[in-house]
């Protein structure tokens, strides 16, 4: 059985190691485990994508190939915020982990997630130029709503 100081140490070694799930390097120069942000004007496919307040990401991408670079044109179509965040699963996970601890956690300057206001479409533009174990993961981390079911997933292809 957990107890409270079990429990406690369990998350701090979580939000410890979560960093490295998806990230490594300096602010100035990060490194990510699942591609890396490229720009608009890279991007060889756009996907429209629609986040709801059913707790729904609306997306047509059944795949990604190495090295493909896809614009994401994001709206949140609901009432209440919305995120669109991208990565692996162990790093959607870790980023679970530490939104249930800091649910004010902002996005600004992270290049693997957006916050969207409700009504409002912004895009990401991210190149699959890393090997993902078997699927990339697109998730809502607005607390409750990744673990509500707000996450899609897309096949990597080698």
């Amino acid at each position: 059985m957990f107890t409270g100081p079990r429990i406690t140490a369990c998350v701090v070694a979580l939000l410890a190691a979560a960093p490295a799930a998806w990230a490594t390097g300096t602010h100035g120069a990060v490194h990510y485990t699942f591609g890396s942000p490229a720009t608009a004007a890279e991007a060889t496919r756009t996907v429209a994508v629609r986040l709801t307040d059913a707790l729904r990401i609306d997306l047509d991408l059944p795949a990604v190939h190495r090295n493909e670079v896809v614009r994401f044109v994001v709206t949140n179509t609901g009432a209440a915020p919305h995120e669109f965040t991208i990565g692996d699963r162990a790093s959607q996970r870790a980023h679970a982990a530490m939104m249930a601890q800091m649910p004010d956690m902002k996005h600004q300057d992270d290049a693997t997630a957006l916050t969207l206001a409700p009504g409002e479409t912004r895009e990401l533009t991210w190149r699959f130029d890393k090997d993902v174990k078997d699927f990339v993961e697109f998730a809502c981390q607005i607390p409750g709503h990744y673990d509500g079911g707000m996450v899609r997933r897309a096949a990597f292809v080698k």
